[in-house]
């Protein structure tokens, strides 16, 4: 999935995925020029590339490539996303981690790993065997079967952005399906959100997928009561913190705000004012 993509590493990205499996490029670019970048570069790596010409959400891409793989008879489906490099054995690994689980349905994904080397995945080591349940994995990196969507079905569209790979998550495992993580495997993936006094910032916009989405898991999702009650610690914190010491304060109070209204009287998709 791309979005605006930096060039060189989406480039190497796509030469290191198309050793290992047939890939296709979905792409949300809101900008012509990075349109016809991440095109060209598509086609000299021979990648096959469907351009949806705006940003219709992460969601959204997901669900046309997945469309688009098992249309074209894919038993299983790798999602990466456009700032993530996979190592140059990810998906030998994450199909071994898999038949090691020995588990008829299982999903299991990588470990995410900063520049710096921290491990940024959404659960410590608990080695069995190599794998490590958890209750919530980040799309990229994860591979899935497609007899896994049979049951649990595509991303959810309604959320857009944010929550949408740990909805699903929450969603197969209520179904029968956990989730693993394969502790030999990594993705290299570079944040791009803003530090300040070591906290993450993302642009302001994403404030408002992040409090109208985490309302809706609240009250509409199968979500873990940990997690519940985690969020509902955190959401009124990051409000205090962004009026402290965030940039834009006030405009990323405003998206906050409007993710709240919007929760309220049922808006989903994308932001639209």
């Amino acid at each position: 999935m791309t979005y605006n993509s930096q060039i060189e590493r989406l480039r190497e990205s796509l030469s290191i995925l198309t050793g290992q499996c047939t890939v296709v490029v979905v792409d949300n670019s809101t900008n012509a020029s990075s349109r016809e970048e991440i095109r060209l570069v598509c086609e000299h790596t021979s990648v096959f590339c469907l351009s949806l010409g705006d940003n219709f959400g992460i969601a959204h891409a997901q669900n046309i490539g997945i469309s688009w793989a098992r249309a074209n008879s894919a038993v299983d489906i790798l999602l990466m996303d456009d700032d993530s490099i996979p190592s140059p054995s990810l998906v030998v690994d994450l199909i071994k981690a898999r038949r090691a689980s020995q588990l008829p349905l299982v999903v299991v994904s990588a470990r995410t790993i900063d520049e710096n080397g921290k491990d940024l995945s959404n659960c410590g080591s608990k080695d069995t065997g190599g794998l490590t349940s958890c209750n919530e994995l980040t799309s990229s990196g994860t591979l899935i079967s497609s007899k896994v969507f049979d049951r649990v079905g595509v991303f959810n569209e309604r959320l857009f952005i944010d929550c949408v790979d740990f909805e699903w998550g929450w969603r197969a495992i209520s179904l029968g399906v956990p989730l693993v993580l394969c502790n030999n495997a990594s993705i290299r993936h570079k944040l791009g959100e803003e530090t300040r006094f070591g906290l993450r910032l993302p642009s302001p916009i994403r404030h408002y997928y992040q409090y109208r989405n985490v309302s809706m898991m609240l009250v509409r999702s199968v979500a873990p009561f940990s997690w519940r009650l985690q969020q509902l610690l955190k959401l009124p914190i990051k409000l205090f913190l962004i009026l402290v010491i965030a940039d834009r304060r006030f405009e990323r109070l405003r998206y906050a705000v409007w993710g709240l209204y919007d929760f309220f009287r049922g808006q989903t998709g994308r932001f639209n004012r």
